[in-house]
């Protein structure tokens, strides 16, 4: 008896084993619903699943957004670009190819935008069917929706409606344009299909898009009304000179960082293309505004209110106000003092030929041709006399680097220079150029004022500027002679 109660229970055993097999199984091959919620059904795996649109997207040449206030048409034409292509030998001629792109009278496209509405459009299959007989379009937003209508070579038309999101936020309700049946469509194509309107607007500022520092070439900048500084760009690649409110050298490491953000400046949207109401952006009156050159192309910028981590913009002969990151400008509380090169002249020995040193009552002669190498057959002579000695052609150069280190130690544009000099530098370059730096002296004492070729550099030192003890002038004059009297001895 035992022995087939044995055998009874292993069976029982069995059965819910095999049972448990089973069921483990058919769970395995069951479909997530949470995964079905969030893909997109294609017309054979759902009796709801509509395909909204059956043209071919490259045939599509025609697109018509209507919104409530507006309505904005979309060609597509074929443009000829010229570009540069680079032969088997290594020449760089001019070439040609054709590009298709999206245009509208009214703006410059965005065509990433515009290859967003096309993707919506040809992979717009619907998940469920909501309301067969609309009674009340109102409730799901087609009585005002956003209409997209595309049309191709052949001229057939087909029109999809987009309204308002469901209320889970997963999906959108559409239509056909033709039909009556009410639809939903996953959100990110039904977003796709109904951009804003300044989403089609183009945010690009320039007219390329791989402009850099090096193709500017100009900039004036005005801050709260007031002219902060004007330069140029005197020679490539990083010579730029301010020429107001100061005649002098820039300093390029600080002007950069305005060079650099300027030239790769982007919008990152549209706020705005109705400019009847600047002041609400504060571009009535703006703040900022810097007139620049780039690539031979003239810019202007108009920057308004700060909202948030944005500025307010506006270029001139657009009528669209634009959201700018202010990451990208911070550098416009910049004071005019950064930019510039407190050094009076820095020309390089190499390119000098003659410099005449007037101080203290003394007038020295460098006279030089020194090249690059510092060759043993280079000329040094100092006052007439031939210099061939190597520490002393050494001692000379610092000589000459005591002069042009000579520096400002602050701006003042409102002083009116008087009176005699009382250092006097006279430059003649290898070309023949002849540059004449003089120190007038401040009537409080503290220093001089530095001119340049007669006129007012807008920079004063004081005197401990020149007998500092590295590269001051004195010091440097001091060493020199010293050195040249030991080798008479």
């Amino acid at each position: 008896m035992r022995k087939w109660r044995n055998v009874i229970v292993l069976g029982i055993v069995l059965v819910a084993l095999v049972a448990a097999y089973f069921l483990l199984k058919g769970q395995e091959n069951a479909v997530d619903p949470q995964a079905s919620a969030t893909s997109t059904p294609t017309a054979g795996e759902n009796p709801d699943a509509v395909k909204m649109l059956d043209l071919e997207r490259d045939n599509i040449v025609k697109i018509v957004l209507k919104y409530a206030d507006r309505e904005i048409v979309l060609n597509l034409e074929e443009r000829e670009v010229e570009t540069e292509v680079e032969q088997e030998d290594g020449k760089v001629v001019p070439s040609t190819y054709i590009e298709k792109v999206w245009v509208t009278d009214a703006f410059q496209v965005d065509q990433m935008t515009v290859n967003n509405i096309l993707y919506g459009g040809v992979n717009a299959v619907t998940r469920r069917l909501i309301d067969a007989e609309p009674s009340d379009l109102s409730a799901y937003g087609l009585d005002k929706p956003v209409t997209v209508t595309f049309t191709d070579k052949a001229g057939n038309s087909r029109t999809i409606e987009v309204g308002t999101s469901t209320p889970s936020g997963d999906d959108y309700y559409v239509r056909k344009g033709d039909g009556k049946e009410v639809y939903t469509l996953v959100r990110y194509l039904a977003e796709y299909l109904s951009p804003g309107p300044h989403d089609l607007i183009s945010r690009q500022l320039y007219h390329r898009q791989d402009l850099t520092e090096e193709d500017m070439t100009e900039l004036t900048f005005h801050r709260d009304g007031e002219l902060v500084f004007s330069a140029y760009l005197k020679k490539a690649p990083v010579d730029w000179q301010i020429t107001r409110p100061l005649e002098i050298s820039a300093n390029l490491q600080n002007l950069d960082r305005f060079l650099r953000g300027l030239s790769g400046l982007k919008a990152s949207r549209v706020v705005d293309d109705r400019t009847d109401n600047l002041a609400a952006y504060g571009l009535d009156n703006p703040r900022y505004v810097l007139e620049y050159t780039l690539d031979g192309q003239s810019y202007v910028l108009r920057l308004g209110n700060k909202d948030g981590s944005a500025y307010y913009a506006m270029m001139e002969g657009r009528n669209l106000v634009y959201a700018v990151n202010a990451d990208s400008l911070n550098y416009l509380d910049t004071p005019l003092r950064d930019v510039v090169l407190f050094m009076i002249y820095v020309p390089s020995i190499f390119d000098t030929s003659r410099l005449v040193i007037e101080i203290d009552g003394r007038r020295d002669v460098l006279e030089m041709d020194i090249s690059q190498e510092l060759a043993e057959d280079d000329v040094y002579i100092f006052n007439g006399k031939a210099i061939k000695d190597k520490e002393a052609r050494t001692l000379f150069r610092r000589y000459y680097q005591g002069a042009i280190a000579i520096s400002g130690d602050r701006l003042d544009l409102e002083a009116k220079p008087e009176g005699k000099a009382e250092v006097r530098l006279t430059y003649t370059s290898k070309a023949g150029e002849v540059t004449v730096v003089e120190l007038i002296p401040t009537p409080d004492g503290y220093g001089y004022y530095a001119m340049k070729n007669g006129r007012y550099t807008g920079l004063v030192l004081g005197k401990r500027e020149l007998d500092k003890e590295d590269k001051g002038i004195r010091k440097s004059y001091e060493n020199f002679v010293s050195y040249l009297n030991e080798l008479e001895e």
